[in-house]
């Protein structure tokens, strides 16, 4: 019953399709009674000042939809800067004619009151080109397009302004999630099936190691499926899904590599977004420890310092190997990743080959979001 109840409590009002039009007539309601209150000041009759009220919302809607059909989705997507200008002139130009018109016809019908004429005689006495046209035109005019047509354009360029701005951040956000997914699938085919290969052939011999690696195998596995999700995590369990990707390494290859780690500092005392390290990590093997298993080594640093994150993977090089290229998708999503979820001045990424060509080396220093 309670389900029902919050249900029917979160049916819109109206229908969707019905919704569609009732807010811009609200909206429009809205300005139409703002422009009756203003005009009402003025102490004309009733048909001049619906005329004036009549004349700034059919120029109002004129130009707010010239505006977003026309200069929005033409000019200032493309950043046609120029026609972007003349857009706007435009729209000033859309309420001018109509003021123009609507002038003229009071004064054909002798509706034009002592207050309010000189007010329209300035234009009309101009003629077309010198009430609407001109610099002058515009020079007068100015003001009472700012206070009457002007604010709901406004309004419509930072609405739009907005959803674009929110728009980009999710396809950015969603592309950066299938990345991340990318990354995920790229522990499992390869270094999964070497991993559980070993681990049979563990089993087989009764290694007492095996019931470890299951262990190790299990964290890394639980880590990418169900926790690497979030925005940040502990760093703690970022650490643990690393050492347990060593862990696993350290079996496939056994003594033909030397991998050496450190880590030092309070890492239960902050968070980090998910699955930084694997890419380089896993760069470090498939680059360097696969390219030659004579004398290959792998070394990784992880220290927190003063609420900084000081991470550092070397790498062993053949100079006389196959050249392959560093780097990729895993690498690049790392750095959009950064750019995404950190400002520029909290971190530094340098990444590149040592001048001896011996080594290849990624240093990331990073300020570390506190738990």
């Amino acid at each position: 019953m309670e389900t029902a109840a919050l249900q029917r409590s979160r049916r819109p009002l109206l229908p969707p399709a019905l919704m569609r039009w009732a807010t811009p007539v609200f909206w429009w309601g809205l300005f139409m009674l703002y422009e009756w209150v203003v005009f009402s000041g003025w102490e004309e009759t009733a048909i001049v000042t619906g005329g004036f009220v009549v004349k700034d919302v059919v120029a109002t809607i004129l130009a707010y939809y010239f505006f977003s059909l026309v200069v929005l989705p033409r000019f200032v997507l493309p950043r046609r800067w120029l026609l972007m200008a003349l857009g706007l002139l435009g729209v000033y130009y859309i309420w001018g004619l109509t003021s123009f018109v609507y002038y003229l016809l009071l004064d054909q019908y002798g509706l034009i009151s002592k207050n309010s004429y000189d007010y329209m005689h300035r234009v009309i006495d101009y003629g077309l080109w010198g009430g609407v046209f001109s610099w002058r035109a515009i020079s007068m005019g100015i003001s009472d397009f700012s206070v009457t047509t002007l604010p709901a354009v406004l309004i419509r360029f930072v609405q739009f302004l907005l959803t674009t701005s929110n728009q980009s951040l999710r396809l950015q956000r969603e592309n950066l999630k299938l990345e991340v997914s990318f990354l995920k699938a790229q522990v499992n085919p390869h270094f999964l099936f070497n991993t559980l290969n070993n681990i049979y052939t563990m089993v087989v011999k009764q290694d007492e190691r095996a019931p470890t690696m299951v262990q190790h195998l299990t964290g890394l596995m639980h880590y990418t499926v169900y926790e690497s999700d979030a925005e940040k995590v502990p760093l703690r369990r970022e650490v643990e899904f690393l050492e347990d990707y060593l862990e696993l390494e350290r079996l496939r290859y056994g003594r033909k590599v030397s991998i050496e780690y450190h880590k030092a500092g309070p890492l239960d005392q902050f968070r980090i977004t998910p699955l930084l390290f694997f890419p380089f990590v896993e760069n470090a093997f498939k680059h360097g420890v696969d390219s030659s298993l004579d004398a290959s080594w792998v070394t990784i640093s992880l220290a927190v310092q003063g609420g900084q994150l000081h991470f550092e993977v070397s790498n062993s090089l053949t100079p006389t190997g196959a050249k392959r290229e560093f780097g990729g998708v895993g690498v690049a999503n790392v750095q959009k990743r950064l750019a995404l979820h950190y400002p520029a001045q909290e971190y530094a990424l340098h990444l590149g080959p040592q001048p001896d060509g011996q080594a290849y080396r990624v240093a990331l220093v990073l300020r570390l979001d506190p738990v």
